[in-house]
């Protein structure tokens, strides 16, 4: 995760909350996006401004600017808190308990661990809109794919894939993409929680299975 941010170092906020009262207002910033991503329409993130965070924040927009220089570097950092929980669930399935785990319950419990990560699902959907508008948030997107996608291989390969470690690499881009496709799905017919993480995880395995064969 350090890489992306390293990259990135002009959507980070201008200074690092350091005492209480800056670290609650920072924190208030970020629950007022969440709740604005939450209410708004499907596809509405460029109709938000900082303006409107700054009201739903109870602050001025001249006290938003002491932290954050625009509305995106205030949704790059909802993104790396995203990425954090992602980060948690590898160094989870990295442990020795998972690890010894049956193929098979290894991939399952990782896959659903991951679709938990992202159990916030209207404010996901809008930063996924959100890395279609903004450039930046789109390379960060691009480079944390090729991050998962690594450590998936990872995975694989110690499970006794035999494939060569790029084709793997490719096959975790392609498992990462398909997420992609079951947003719009979770869009159009909104079936339940249970529902989607049934039918999204049962396909994720049935793709890393193929590197098995």
């Amino acid at each position: 995760m350090q890489e992306i941010i390293d990259v990135h170092r002009k959507l980070s906020a201008r200074k690092k909350p350091s005492q209480p009262r800056s670290q609650k207002m920072v924190k208030g910033i970020l629950d007022a996006t969440r709740r604005l991503l939450r209410k708004s329409g499907t596809g509405e993130i460029s109709r938000i401004t900082t303006n409107h965070i700054a009201r739903e924040a109870n602050i001025s927009v001249g006290s938003l600017y002491q932290y954050f220089p625009n509305k995106e570097a205030i949704l790059f950092e909802l993104y790396k808190e995203m990425l954090g929980q992602f980060s948690s669930v590898f160094e989870m399935f990295k442990t020795g308990p998972y690890l010894a785990l049956p193929r098979e319950e290894f991939f399952d419990r990782f896959n659903r661990a991951m679709k938990d990560a992202e159990a916030d699902v209207e404010v996901v959907f809008e930063m996924h809109n959100a890395v279609k508008i903004y450039p930046d948030l789109a390379e960060a997107d691009r480079r944390h794919a090729e991050l998962i996608a690594r450590e998936m291989a990872g995975f694989m390969r110690h499970y006794g894939s035999r494939w060569p470690m790029d084709k793997l690499q490719r096959l975790a881009l392609h498992v990462y993409y398909i997420n992609y496709g079951t947003w719009m799905y979770r869009d159009h017919a909104r079936p339940d929680y249970e529902e989607i993480l049934d039918w999204e995880v049962n396909a994720l395995n049935f793709m890393i299975a193929k590197c098995f064969d």
